[in-house]
């Protein structure tokens, strides 16, 4: 991507500074390249703190621009009044909300109840706060953007993630409402809909190699939705054809299919059954 790959105006409408949570590696980490590239200055926000230091120097050497680090669990009991604080520091005309993938995957029963609350803490309750504190200062400048970043397993539910699909859907129907209520304000909301992409989150999630599931990178999905960003509430990385097809085909078939490439990501034989 060339420094003004995302056009003159991505800077005026979307900076000074965008804030991208989950931004220590994968596609939080390409979309910090990219708006770094663009000249927006970054708050990166991510669990791990050694992962999310090397990741600002980076970019920072790389790029000259300013990037703030904050080690943070976005699980915390406290985050609305944390989040609050974070949005009043700076002027962000960008929010990408890039966290929550599945860590591992299992049948719901057999999984500890804590793990699903978990996933919807993290896919639910984080989307919910920071749109709503962002969006309310946003809406008052009459400018910026919001970016949910949801998974293709949201448009079906599925066996050995269906905590996961389930909680990835509120992100999805969150910003298409979103995006109806303050694009009339001249705030942009988009949900970036990723399909298989190849994180360091997902490899040490134990996903498995399959021959016929070729993932995505990093920087094609964060490019794709940076781009798309302002010309609708919904992108999909894996492309309009292929979400068409599935809306095409009965629930339980999709749901099936879902179930059979979960197992297979995952090393997984789903006639397999608990004792």
């Amino acid at each position: 991507m060339t420094a003004d790959a995302l056009g003159a105006g991505f800077l005026r409408r979307y900076g000074p500074r965008a804030l991208v949570l989950g931004g220590s590696e994968g596609i939080g980490a390409a979309f910090g390249e990219q708006l770094a590239e663009a000249g927006l200055d970054l708050t990166l926000v991510a669990r791990s703190p050694a992962a999310l230091e090397a990741t600002g120097a980076e970019l920072r050497a790389r790029h000259g621009v300013a990037v703030d680090c904050h080690a943070m669990d976005l699980t915390r009991p406290d985050l609305a009044e944390w989040a609050a604080k974070l949005l009043s520091e700076q002027d962000y005309g960008l929010v990408i909300y890039n966290a929550g993938a599945t860590h591992g995957v299992g049948l719901f029963l057999d999984t500890p109840l804590d793990h699903a609350r978990n996933l919807i803490r993290l896919n639910c309750d984080g989307p919910a706060i920071f749109s709503h504190l962002a969006l309310s200062a946003m809406r008052e400048r009459r400018r910026g953007g919001l970016i949910l970043v949801s998974s293709m397993s949201a448009l079906v539910g599925s066996g050995y993630v269906a905590a996961y699909a389930a909680a990835k859907s509120f992100e999805m129907v969150l910003a298409e409402g979103l995006h109806w209520e303050v694009g009339r304000d001249g705030v942009d909301v988009l949900c970036a809909v990723a399909t298989l992409t190849d994180t360091p989150a997902m490899q040490r999630s134990g996903m498995v190699s399959d021959s016929g599931l070729t993932p995505m990178t990093a920087a094609t999905v964060a490019s794709g939705a940076l781009h798309a960003l302002g010309k609708g509430p919904v992108w999909y990385a894996a492309g309009e054809q292929v979400v068409e097809a599935m809306r095409a085909a009965p629930r339980t078939a999709l749901t099936e299919n879902a179930s059979v490439i979960s197992a297979r990501l995952w090393g997984i034989d789903p006639a397999e059954r608990p004792a």
